[in-house]
């Protein structure tokens, strides 16, 4: 090695010390893994926990909510009670020979307590289960309709109003209403059974809202109301489902109405048809059956006669089916079996 690349004894001195100055200025600056971590995530918790609203104000998020969002609309549902209740109108008329006009309102996502709390009372209230479903479903009915319904079914007119200062019904009231909700219920089976097949079982019924219970107060509650003008006075009453009753089956409420698979193909048709014609039969047609026992049928050799009383009308099988009674004949030098008719089975 040559003398002047050997570096002098004050330029290895320089070079150590511009060293142990950068591992000192690294060192203060040096931060654990845990504390940056932690740093991170009060940063992001700080950043999420606002949000600016348009006036330039804040407002707190809470993240230990764990409020479901509900997305999309559930159209097949809003079908489905539009159904039950044209069906149901026609028993309303067969009920008090009136014709009644149910007008249905957009279907509403609201909570458990605060649909509760917006009741007035008295509210009827009767709690289903409607298996296979699991949860249970409510149907609501308002003083005025319960009020004039029942004034329609003893031949009245409507023409008072509705008592607002009562907080129970008659008797006489819950045994029409009783009446009333049965032909609902049943109309709701009908209807939804394009979907799945459901049953419901009442279990309880109750006048005062706030004692009602069929879900947890924040459960999201999908509610569909119904109005019914009396003339002076309009009633209404709702059907509700809990969303989490009805989650395990939304694809089709979102869907099931519309779905391709459910259309018929004419060509689909066709083309099955023109491959069912082309599959072959095996047809087959007894002249004459006789009975005989195992030792005779052991004894039998060769240039035996069997003795075969011909029957004039035989039974044409097709695939081992009775299908067509005929008689025996000759076609083109062959033994061939005129039809004479189906056999119905």
């Amino acid at each position: 090695m040559a003398e002047k690349d050997v570096l002098s004894q004050e330029e290895i001195d320089a070079l150590l010390t511009s060293v142990d100055d950068e591992d000192k200025s690294g060192a203060e600056d040096e931060v654990s893994p845990l504390d940056a971590a932690a740093s991170s995530i009060q940063e992001a918790a700080a950043k999420a926990s606002i949000e600016e609203a348009g006036d330039g104000q804040f407002k707190v998020i809470n993240f230990t909510s764990q409020e479901r969002i509900v997305r999309g609309e559930l159209p097949v549902l809003e079908k489905i009670h539009d159904r039950a209740i044209k069906l149901f109108s026609n028993d309303i008329y067969q009920l008090m020979g009136k014709d009644l006009t149910f007008n249905q309102d957009p279907l509403q996502i609201i909570k458990h307590h605060e649909l509760i709390a917006s009741l007035p009372n008295p509210t009827l209230t009767n709690v289903f289960r409607f298996r296979p479903l699991r949860g249970k479903a409510a149907i609501m009915y308002d003083a005025v309709f319960v009020y004039n319904l029942v004034d329609n079914y003893y031949g009245g007119s409507s023409q008072f109003t509705a008592l607002k200062d009562r907080f129970d019904f008659t008797a006489t009231e819950l045994s029409v209403m009783e009446s009333v909700t049965k032909a609902l219920v049943k109309n709701i089976e009908l209807a939804w059974q394009p979907i799945i097949r459901i049953e419901a079982t009442k279990l309880s019924e109750e006048m005062n809202p706030q004692l009602v219970h069929f879900s947890e107060p924040n459960e999201l509650l999908l509610v569909s109301k119904f109005n019914l003008d009396f003339g002076k006075e309009k009633g209404a009453f709702s059907v509700i489902f809990p969303y989490s009753m009805v989650e395990p089956i939304k694809q089709r409420l979102e869907f099931g109405a519309s779905r391709p698979d459910d259309e018929i193909d004419p060509n689909w048709i066709m083309s099955l048809r023109e491959e069912i014609m082309e599959v072959p039969l095996t047809i087959s047609a007894s002249m004459r059956d006789t009975e005989s026992t195992i030792g005779k049928v052991l004894d039998w050799k060769v240039d035996d006669f069997i003795p075969l009383e011909m029957k004039e009308v035989v039974v044409l099988d097709i695939e081992g089916t009775r299908s067509y009674t005929s008689t025996l004949g000759r076609a083109n030098d062959m033994r061939a079996v005129k039809i004479i008719k189906r056999i119905n089975h």
